[in-house]
């Protein structure tokens, strides 16, 4: 077996496994936040692998199952546009330049606060419309500032990973 197949095949696999810990977050609700971000380190190991195209065909593929056969869709979503989409860009942007590193960071937290009004506005938790607008200010601001830290800790996190391949590779 060529090099390039057993990357898609080990792939393949760590889709399916993507997929039980997603599944395991919908079907747990108190446990659908870890799934999500267990879940989107498993591309990460392809990228620290220098295996990126399949890291990207990970992502994508637990992406398109996940939206069509699993029933919570809010941890999906979660998955989807929020933490794998992170692990993605993380690795596929050229961190070097500082100019670049930033624009990208004010671009995702952008991103994150107009998702966050979205779900609000939409009503996609259920909980959300009854509070106050001074409230739901709040939870943007929160929801924010725990994708920062989120950003700070799994930095971390990855080059751990990376340390913890390199002795196996």
């Amino acid at each position: 077996m060529t090099v390039k197949a057993h990357s898609i095949a080990y792939g393949g696999m760590m889709t399916g496994v993507s997929m039980m810990l997603l599944g395991v977050g919908t079907l747990f609700e108190v446990v659908s936040g870890a799934a999500a971000l267990l879940a989107s380190l498993v591309p990460a190991l392809f990228f620290l692998r220098g295996e990126a195209r399949t890291g990207r065909l990970v992502y994508g593929a637990t992406s398109i199952l996940a939206v069509l056969l699993l029933p919570d869709k809010f941890t999906v979503l979660g998955y989807v546009l929020v933490l794998g989409l992170f692990t993605v860009v993380r690795f596929t942007v050229n961190w070097q330049r500082k100019v670049l590193r930033l624009a990208c960071k004010a671009a995702l937290i952008l991103f994150w606060v107009l998702l966050s009004v979205l779900v609000i506005r939409l009503g996609l938790v259920a909980e959300l419309p009854a509070v106050s607008p001074l409230v739901l200010a709040g939870l943007t601001v929160g929801w924010t500032v725990f994708l920062v830290y989120y950003d700070f800790c799994v930095t971390r996190i990855f080059a751990g990973l990376g340390r913890w391949l390199s002795r196996f590779h």
